[in-house]
């Protein structure tokens, strides 16, 4: 059995979460590998990378198929995770608009985005296969040297959102995975066509391969040292 928490427990997010979190974690037969997931919904601030902690609790209870202790599992979400995204604020008139036109009747404040079911499936169904990645021993962070470690995420959320798009489960499309991982690497030089080349074996893989994928990242632009000491 997989038990769900959430801090805080009575976030107004929590009744629209609930059963699509409870829906993906089915799907993705999490209750095999982790005992508990705690969502924190009280972020500081939205980042697609969202921060996960593993720990092993100390107890009995059933063990995962290949005898592995289940963990537990904390997730911290932003609530914009969740909401619709917002409209880019107008543009300011320019002088010489305001010499030809009447200044523009005052901007009344903005209604909160709504909850967006498509968006928070997309986040939850990525998240989650890459909690079982981790619960299952398909990615082990302590073996991955830490210079390495943002080019590694980058390249393992490529993988994720593969997976998903072939399982027919949400996720992030082909198209925004690019966006991203052109941003990221981008930083480091131009991307040339070995370097997508790169990017669609990625997508392509069926199951991920920690050290071939680390192997591959030293086909792709190092990160500058800035990025990958985290500044």
């Amino acid at each position: 059995m997989l038990t769900l928490d959430w801090e805080p427990p009575d976030h107004p997010l929590r009744a629209a979460l609930a059963p699509l979190v409870a829906a993906a974690a089915q799907t993705l037969e999490l209750e095999r590998h982790a005992a508990r997931l705690v969502f924190c919904i009280d972020d500081i601030r939205e980042d697609e990378r969202v921060w996960v902690a593993v720990t092993e609790a100390p107890g009995s209870r059933p063990l995962a198929a290949d005898g592995r202790p289940r963990p537990d599992v904390t997730l911290w979400f932003h609530p914009d995770h969740f909401l619709a995204d917002r409209a880019p604020p107008p543009s300011a008139a320019t002088a010489a608009e305001w010499e030809l036109r009447p200044a523009p009747p005052t901007v009344t404040a903005e209604a909160p985005p709504a909850f967006s079911s498509r968006k928070a499936e997309r986040t939850l169904y990525h998240q989650l296969l890459m909690v079982r990645d981790l619960c299952d021993g398909t990615v082990l962070p302590g073996s991955i040297p830490p210079p390495l470690a943002e080019a590694f995420q980058e390249a393992w959320a490529v993988t994720l959102d593969g997976r998903l798009r072939r399982a027919m489960l949400p996720g992030y499309s082909q198209a925004e995975r690019r966006r991203r991982f052109f941003r990221v690497f981008s930083a480091g030089g131009v991307l040339l066509p070995q370097h997508w080349q790169v990017f669609h074996t990625l997508w392509e893989w069926e199951r991920l391969d920690q050290d071939a994928l680390l192997a591959l990242l030293e086909r792709l632009p190092p990160l500058p040292r800035a990025r990958r000491a985290g500044a």
